[in-house]
């Protein structure tokens, strides 16, 4: 009876040691990213529009609005809102921001999410007219306000 269960015992002690050396499995792409959250706030902003030299500075506050995300910026006293998601850049890729906007002129902005020194998000992005006909993007980069200044309630 000792060889058997020997038979037995060696595979399923082999199959528990491989499960316990494996590497961890990470999420599947449909759990939803921690960028949702992390993102939101209030920041300034410094941009360069598509095609040229010039600069800009604003202000920003992104929100969260169901499945969305919702971009308020605020540059030369213009307002405009715009919305967006957290997805994929590629299947298996890293999570960015992206963001379309303009009904007679389609336009897109797409953002890769970093952490300042104080663990609050910094985005930097690249936008401009949909498919990208630009020569170079519009640029924006986002500075969390947090850091700064106590958020007012």
């Amino acid at each position: 009876m000792k060889p058997t269960f020997q038979r037995r015992t060696l595979p399923a002690a082999l199959l528990a040691l491989a499960c316990l050396l494996a590497p961890p499995v990470f999420a599947a792409d449909d759990d939803e990213s921690p960028l949702w959250d992390f993102v939101r706030g209030r920041y300034t902003l410094i941009g360069r529009h598509p095609d040229s030299q010039a600069t800009y500075t604003g202000t920003a506050k992104i929100e969260r609005v169901g499945k969305q995300l919702r971009l308020t910026r605020v540059i030369g006293g213009r307002q405009e809102r715009i919305v967006g998601e957290v997805r994929r850049a590629d299947p298996g890729e890293a999570w960015v921001l992206a963001f379309k906007w303009g009904q007679r002129q389609p336009m897109e902005m797409v953002c890769l999410v970093g952490s300042d020194l104080d663990n609050y998000a910094r985005l930097t992005c690249h936008w401009g007219k949909a498919r990208n006909p630009h020569t170079q993007p519009g640029m924006e980069a986002y500075f969390a306000q947090e850091p700064w200044d106590p958020v007012k309630p």
